[in-house]
């Protein structure tokens, strides 16, 4: 009884041990997506800020050339 109480333990753990390697391997692989993913939202954000500068210095031109076109 003794023996097969060893080896049925001795299972557990390896199917533990398996269980454990495996949810290490996932865990990389979302910390891995997680920084691509923050990587990109960055890059995004510095997208729009540029374009929002961008759209500020159009808006103030256009704005300039109204100006002149009124004094006309």
């Amino acid at each position: 009884m003794a023996l097969e109480e060893i080896t049925s333990l001795e299972q557990k753990i390896d199917a533990l041990i398996s269980l454990v390697m495996q949810l290490r391997s996932e865990k990389a692989e979302l910390e891995k997506k997680l920084s691509e993913r923050e990587e990109e939202l960055r890059r995004l954000k510095e997208e729009i800020e540029r374009r929002e500068e961008e759209r500020r210095t159009l808006k103030e031109k256009i704005g300039n050339l109204i100006e002149k076109l009124s004094q006309i």
